[in-house]
């Protein structure tokens, strides 16, 4: 009795209940009185060819050809569109929708017999026919096609021969819901100027659509295409619905333009699928889809969204030449690499920027397939641009963490130090992906402290004695720190993502902390020995560039090397650059010279401000390494592996 339950319960696919309907076989006589006394569907006078057994095979040709000629007459003749309801029917041999239209060239003196007022309207509209033909060679380049009035119902009805419906204008709605094609069925070059349904049909062998052009919505929700799918150049203009479709053959959409969203979501993609030099004027979504083959994008345009949420990849998705408007991107949630073989493929430095997710939660396993997968391809821009999309989700995730850990002091310590520290690595780096704003950082900084060195080496007090720079010092000193300060601001403006956060968050470290000390020495004054010498000294023994990462500001103790420290000379004209030099030593760790600080006579506040600058150009130098290892194929200064 359970079992019995279950069977009765559960639905019956829709291409079972067709075999058990007893169908009667289409005859003359049937048909002509199917002709002359039609039925009312939906207010419409409809020619009731439902559940028949229509035998079109080659042995019975003279059914076959009065059946065309007569419904032929019938539908041309009418007034108003008639309905041609076939639901339900078996079709055996071969069908061509031409014998039952009118050939004629689309041009409006010529359809202005055949059609009725509103129809030729329609068609202007969609169409914007010719007006009239011309004579000589502009005859020639009108176009013929069948032109099909009625409105044709082929729910469920089962095809069994080849079907013809290339090259046709059909004016009203087409209605072909869970209908089987088990040949070949040509819909290609044809015009459908109202809606489609295609839901849950089947199209056992291939099924060509090639540049063909929808105006309504079309709708092929859970079709199954077990042969070629072609939809080259084809045009949807209204909205595409292909949700839970089946593709196990080929699927051909190369270019093909669609000009409202389209959704193939939840379908399933057994072989390879081409939408290459395709048009995507609005959203696409492929969320939760299969894809087993490779996908080609490839100089394909899109101008919405696309969706790859929860889709799971066994093969590669090609972006080469993509391009992606301003409002467009790829939303990958959820995306699974289901095999090694699985992949997405773009123009580098290009793609990697296009990828979103919503939130770093539930998407940790997607971005670090996606990071591993660009670096395999030595595509480092992208995979550096998903590296900075994951550490900013990372510091949203942590402030709203931080609610929730309001009443727990350690983790509430944690979570504000983990977002601070992103937060700094990504204003000031790109979260080390961006080495030209790690080198404008740097360069404002350092131009900053030289700057600030000189002030206080050279401006020392105003009375009794004044001991202050020159005038043509303090100009080329001024000078030289505002075309500093241009070029790296400008560098910042260029390449950080948000500039003005960045000089907000540099100001922040450069500024309250050593002017600070600045106010405070000069508010206390200055009263030692040595007060008219410079505070900084200079390695004598030779010029070079040099490498001074291992070295500290202050000068040694012994008294050797107080021999070859020297003072920095400051009665030339280029003196002002010693300054300079003496903030890369400290910021960058390199410099012409080896600058350091005497060790006698020397205020705690300037002392104070040198090792605040060493211990930012520590922090500053790992930084530089950080990213160059990661912007840089083959360079592992930091071996970084996620």
């Amino acid at each position: 009795m359970g079992l019995l339950i279950v069977f009765v319960g559960f639905p019956l696919p829709a291409f079972a209940v067709p075999a058990t309907i007893e169908r009667m076989p289409l005859t003359l006589e049937l048909l002509e009185e199917r002709l002359e006394t039609p039925i009312q569907q939906d207010g419409k006078e409809t020619i009731d060819l439902r559940q028949l057994s229509i035998d079109f095979r080659p042995e019975n040709g003279e059914l076959r050809d009065r059946a065309f000629l007569a419904l032929q007459t019938r539908i041309n003749r009418s007034k108003t569109p008639l309905n041609i309801d076939l639901s339900q029917s078996i079709v055996r041999g071969d069908f061509s929708i031409q014998e039952w239209g009118v050939k004629a060239q689309l041009v409006e003196e010529v359809l202005s017999g055949l059609l009725a007022t509103e129809e030729r309207e329609l068609l202007q509209q969609r169409l914007q026919l010719p007006t009239s033909i011309n004579v000589g060679e502009q005859f020639q380049e009108i176009p013929y096609a069948t032109v099909f009035r009625a409105f044709l119902n082929l729910k469920e009805t089962r095809f069994q021969g080849r079907v013809d419906f290339s090259n046709t204008v059909f004016l009203q709605p087409l209605e072909a819901s869970d209908a089987v094609f088990r040949q070949e069925s040509d819909w290609s070059e044809s015009y459908f100027v109202q809606g489609v349904d295609f839901r849950g049909t089947r199209f056992e062998k291939e099924a060509m659509f090639a540049n063909s052009h929808l105006w309504d919505a079309t709708q092929f929700d859970r079709a199954q295409f077990q042969g070629v799918a072609y939809f080259q150049s084809t045009i949807f203009e209204g909205k595409a619905n292909f949700e839970r479709a089946m593709f196990a053959d080929l699927a051909d959409w190369t270019g093909s333009r669609w000009l409202q969203p389209t959704n193939f979501s939840q379908g399933m993609w057994r072989s390879r699928a081409l939408f290459s030099n395709n048009l995507f004027a609005e959203s696409l979504t492929f969320s939760n889809s299969t894809f087993e083959k490779a996908v080609s994008f490839r100089d394909t345009r899109f101008q919405g969204p696309l969706d790859l949420q929860q889709v799971n990849l066994l093969e590669q998705i090609d972006f080469g030449n993509a391009r992606f408007a301003e409002d467009a991107n790829l939303n990958v949630d959820g995306l699974a690499f289901e095999s090694e073989a699985a992949k997405i493929v773009g123009n580098t430095g290009e793609i990697g920027s296009e990828i979103r997710v919503s939130q770093l939660q539930g998407n940790e396993t997607v971005l670090r397939n996606l990071v591993r997968n660009f670096r395999r391809r030595e595509q480092i821009p992208d995979a550096n641009a998903l590296e900075y999309l994951r550490t900013r989700l990372r510091v949203e995730q942590a402030r709203k963490h931080l609610s929730e850990h309001s009443f727990r002091l350690t983790a509430f310590l944690r979570e504000i130090w983990m977002g601070l520290v992103l937060s700094l690595l990504l204003l000031l780096s790109d979260y080390g992906t961006n080495f030209g704003l790690v080198l404008a950082v740097g360069i404002m900084a350092s131009g900053y402290f030289g700057l600030l060195f000189w002030l206080v080496d050279r401006a020392r007090r105003r009375i009794p004695q004044p001991i202050l720079p020159s005038r043509s010092e303090t100009i080329w000193m001024s000078g030289s720190f505002g075309a500093i300060a241009l070029l790296g601001g400008g560098l910042i403006f260029q390449t950080a993502t948000q500039p003005w956060l960045t000089l907000l968050c540099l100001g922040f470290i450069l500024l309250p902390l050593p002017l600070f000390f600045v106010g405070l020495l000069y508010y206390r004054g200055r009263y030692h020995d040595l007060m008219d010498k410079t505070y900084f000294v200079e390695d004598g023994e030779l010029r070079r560039l040099r490498l001074l990462i291992a070295r500290l500001p202050i000068m040694p103790r012994f008294f050797f090397f107080r021999d070859r420290y020297l003072p920095i000379l400051t009665d030339r004209r280029w003196s002002w650059l010693n300054y300079y030099d003496f903030s890369l030593n400290n910021l960058l760790k390199f410099g012409f010279n080896d600058i350091r600080l005497r060790d006698r006579h020397l205020p705690g506040l300037i002392s104070a401000i040198v090792w605040y600058e060493w211990s930012l150009g520590m922090l500053y130098i790992t930084l530089l390494f950080w990213t160059l290892s990661r912007t840089i194929p083959g360079l592992n200064l930091l071996i970084y592996l996620s």
